[in-house]
């Protein structure tokens, strides 16, 4: 199992970056989104990234290099992760066909992970707000069945939790829950809201096989409502194909959504208690940057 190697990727956004704000503005004038899908919030930036690449060199480092995907921008990360080229800035235009460029949709970005130069077979991927609290084993991860590798993911998906909202989430959620149900209508599907767990040739599969629904999905520079949901449709996939092993308990994942009020007044209580392996931080407003920070500074 040591001798497998394991890639993290993260997807990093500056939208306080004025340069950024005004290209984004000007192709959201352009393309005509519908502004609930895209709030500012989804891209305020607190400095998460910084703390998210410590939390790796921490907690997971047989890690083998950290690849950070972004448009034009330069991550504050530790200067020497990138000199000893541990750090890895990968720029959109590395990756992402042009006839797709710009894009401000998370989900076209994901899904060009696969054409990360280099990238491992296996590989994790966080957004910018997900960290690692206690240590990651590989264990935690995956395990080897005749030389096949069968990944360990932590799900909680139920399907009506989605059926019953009307966010743009949930409706490519119930998209992409339809492409599976109309084969398999009793199947049992997976999703998490925290560390992902991919298989780069499942994504290239997917690149050959489904270009018409890519293209469908790709071709929208903001997030909307009438394209798949790439992750969740990616990862479903690769458990059909590879018999994952879905784990259910959540023990060491903690996920935290700031529209969730109760969260507020006890969440980095809450962080400290419970040391997940596993933290999703969401949608941190900026009044949080200075408590985040000094938190973050002591625990990591």
């Amino acid at each position: 199992m040591k001798n497998i190697e394991i890639d993290m990727v993260f997807a990093y956004c500056n939208g306080n970056d004025p340069k950024y704000k005004a290209k984004k503005e000007y192709y959201f004038n352009k393309e005509n989104p519908q502004k609930n899908y895209n709030p500012p919030i989804r891209n305020n930036d607190i400095d998460e990234i910084f703390y998210a690449v410590r939390s790796v060199i921490k907690y997971i480092p047989w890690i083998r290099k950290i690849f950070i995907v972004t448009d034009d921008q330069i991550p504050p990360v530790d200067l020497f992760l990138i000199n000893n080229k541990k750090v890895i800035i990968i720029d959109h235009k590395k990756i992402i066909d042009k006839k797709y460029l710009p894009t401000f949709n998370s989900t076209v970005i994901e899904s060009f992970l696969h054409n990360i130069p280099g990238l491992s077979e296996i590989f994790l991927y966080n957004n910018d707000d997900v960290f690692h609290m206690s240590p990651v084993k590989r264990e935690d991860i995956y395990e080897l069945d005749n030389k096949k590798i069968i990944l360990k993911l932590r799900s909680r998906f139920k399907n009506h939790m989605y059926t019953a909202k009307d966010s743009e989430h949930a409706k490519r959620i119930n998209l992409t829950c339809k492409l599976f149900f109309n084969k398999i209508p009793k199947l049992n599907l997976v999703y998490n809201h925290h560390t992902k767990i991919l298989r780069k040739s499942t994504l290239k599969l997917i690149e050959n096989q489904e270009k018409d629904l890519l293209d469908n999905m790709r071709k929208n520079k903001f997030r909307g409502d009438n394209f798949i949901h790439y992750l969740f449709f990616a990862i479903n996939l690769d458990c059909l194909l590879n018999q994952n092993i879905i784990l259910n308990d959540y023990k060491d994942v903690l996920e935290i959504h700031y529209g969730n009020t109760a969260y507020l007044p006890c969440a980095f209580d809450v962080i400290k208690q419970k040391r997940p392996k596993f933290l999703c931080m969401n949608s941190m407003p900026s009044s949080y940057k200075i408590p985040f920070e000094e938190f973050m500074k002591k625990n990591l």
